[in-house]
């Protein structure tokens, strides 16, 4: 998928970090769009395509795990590569979910190859005549992010 088709949503509660990002990923050819929160984020993948999205876990009041796990579950998203981008430790839930996982501060270069890496799988990968059935194991552990 080239770059310039590719739309990544960015989730990250701290506008500081958000701006980085779309600054980094727009240079690298990327159309980019910034979610500061939960609602923000589920309302911008309703109105617009999204190749990859870029969670940050802790978002306030609504938890990025939750989000990871509905993204997961929801036949709708559950092909969109998650990229966690967190400085707090992720547990093995997130690890299964999440299609990479980079800590903060994160260094430039693996956060491009990890993306490009994601949305070059996702290209291959995307059969739109393909009915997708739901792995038990991903609802397991949506469950358990959820409780």
């Amino acid at each position: 998928m080239p770059k310039s088709a590719s739309q990544i949503l960015v989730v990250e509660d701290d506008p500081v970090i958000a701006d980085m990002l779309k600054e980094l990923l727009v240079g690298a050819g990327y159309q980019v769009q910034w979610a500061p929160d939960v609602i923000a984020a589920l309302a911008a993948l309703e109105r617009r395509t999204t190749d990859l999205v870029t969670l940050d876990i802790e978002l306030g009041t609504y938890s990025g795990h939750g989000l990871l796990a509905l993204l997961k579950t929801d036949p709708h998203t559950r092909n969109i590569p998650v990229i966690v981008i967190s400085s707090s430790p992720v547990g093995p839930e997130v690890q299964h979910l999440a299609d990479g996982v980079l800590s903060k501060p994160f260094n430039i270069a693996p956060l491009l190859q990890t993306i490009a890496a994601s949305l070059e799988r996702k290209a291959v990968h995307l059969d739109p005549w393909q009915e997708t059935v739901p792995d038990h194991r991903e609802l397991e552990v949506a469950r358990e992010v959820l409780d």
